[in-house]
């Protein structure tokens, strides 16, 4: 087994633990994990939360029907601790596995892209075995 670090985010909406080989950017919103010899691939987290108590917490149920619409491939995963939404998608040379996990009063975005020639690799595992770990608000 890999050696692992754990991350919180600077708001405190998520945590996760991740590969220690990894190394975390942050820019515009989005958390970026990547390896800094390969530039083939990264893995991107971005968290959105409610700042209304009156808005009702995020319902995975009605957001999977609203993301179906769009992506007809799209589907419900169990994860350790809650319900995602998955689907993969296809972009010029790139192939986007991603993710929409959704917390009590927080949601994440999360993807996997490599170029499309490098997409089943260890990495990819990888940001699988992450997201499993994530905890949400």
């Amino acid at each position: 087994m890999q050696e692992t670090r754990q991350f919180e985010s600077d708001n405190r909406w998520f945590r996760i633990i991740y590969p220690k080989a990894w190394q975390v950017e942050f820019e515009d919103g989005i958390y970026t994990l990547t390896k800094a010899d390969d530039s083939s691939w990264a893995f991107q987290i971005s968290a959105y939360k409610t700042v209304n108590d009156s808005i009702p917490n995020f319902d995975i149920d009605e957001e999977l029907q609203r993301i179906v619409e769009i992506h007809p491939k799209a589907k419900i995963v169990a994860l350790p601790n809650r319900k995602a939404i998955y689907y993969t998608e296809r972009r010029d040379d790139s192939l986007l596995y991603i993710w929409i996990i959704g917390g009590k009063k927080c949601k994440a975005f999360c993807s996997y892209t490599a170029d499309a020639s490098t997409t089943q690799n260890a990495n990819l595992d990888a940001s699988r075995q992450v997201i499993n770990t994530m905890k949400l608000q």
